[in-house]
């Protein structure tokens, strides 16, 4: 027999449904595709949100067309392993690609699928930005440095220095300005022509993310479960903040212009904001592969594309918003 299963009062029950259903509030992606199983350590999504880079759980890297789905390359540093990517980029051309796993990063033909060239950094790699162009990338490393590595023929032309380990980088369009962030809860932005900090800022925690406009005149970067930050880099003034979320930040990216910012944070949402006032315009809900084991999922990219906005989830899931997107 059975056991019985006990009436409980309908209060607890009102309690408890937030709980079994998940808080997180927002709209629903109008479609998503399946990009990795087990979820992924790293992923990136082209300028577009047309192709995606992904570091998973336990198949390696692999770079796909997003839509129609299809995974174009399977990209590890040994023959015959599967490598577990902690970083990865793409050039906002779409010719280039990069892989990076401790010390070692790959530079991959992003429409061939060959690689060029694979390098050693000068210590292990957090994060990673690859130029526009693929020319350079910069890396966010735990040796309190970021590095702007020259990627196509090896070395480090300029050590950006922090005092804790660099979380965080994002560097222009035009290649003249970089943002880096790091444990030491320290913002700074470079003359990537001089190598100098042409401003720093210190939050009230460690920097989990930062992102940097195209033309390098708006900087946005949020610390751990603290303060984010919008500002002006011409004038090292602060242009607006976003509130301060239950979770935290972990993707941020502005438009062309620079006037609005879309944003992921851990507990699943994509927010899209106006950069002069933080005004939100619209909020999305990445929905969790399986809300009976997981409530929400950490969003690791978002992207603009030509009809709404796209985001890659730490479940192995691309989504696609629809709302009125402004270049």
């Amino acid at each position: 027999m059975l056991p019985s299963i006990p009436m409980l009062p309908i209060r607890f029950w009102l309690i408890i449904l937030p709980v079994l259903t998940g808080c997180t509030s927002g709209t629903p992606p109008e479609n998503q595709w399946e990009m990795a199983v087990q979820g992924a350590y790293s992923a990136a999504l082209s300028q577009q949100g047309e192709n995606l880079l992904i570091g998973s759980v336990h198949h390696g890297g692999s770079y796909w067309q997003v839509s129609p789905q299809e995974r174009l390359f399977d990209w590890n540093h040994k023959a015959e392993e599967k490598t577990g990517l902690l970083a990865v980029g793409i050039s906002d051309d779409g010719k280039y690609a990069a892989t990076a796993e401790h010390r070692k990063i790959v530079l991959w033909n992003a429409q061939t699928g060959e690689a060029f060239w694979l390098w050693e950094a000068p210590a292990n790699i957090q994060d990673l930005d690859l130029a526009s162009d693929g020319s350079l990338a910069l890396l966010g490393m735990d040796n309190y440095q970021a590095a702007l590595f020259d990627i196509q023929n090896g070395g480090v032309k300029q050590r950006l220095l922090h005092e804790g380990i660099v979380q965080a980088v994002d560097m222009s369009a035009d290649l003249k300005w970089a943002i880096s962030g790091g444990d030491d809860s320290k913002v700074k932005i470079w003359n990537l022509e001089s190598g100098k900090a042409a401003f720093e800022w210190e939050l009230d925690n460690q920097i989990k993310v930062v992102a940097i406009s195209d033309n390098g005149r708006m900087a946005f970067a949020s610390s751990h479960r603290g303060q984010n930050i919008i500002w002006d880099t011409t004038t090292g003034k602060q242009i607006s903040a976003l509130p301060t979320i239950s979770g935290y930040y972990l993707a941020a990216r502005f438009n062309k212009s620079g006037d609005q910012l879309l944003t992921g944070n851990s507990s699943g949402q994509v927010q899209l904001w106006k950069t002069g006032q933080a005004e939100l315009i619209n909020t999305w809900r990445a929905t969790p592969r399986n809300p009976w084991i997981a409530q929400n999922t950490q969003v690791l990219d978002v992207a603009f594309t030509n009809s709404g906005y796209r985001a890659i989830g730490a479940n192995g899931i691309t989504y696609e918003f629809k709302g009125i997107s402004i270049k």
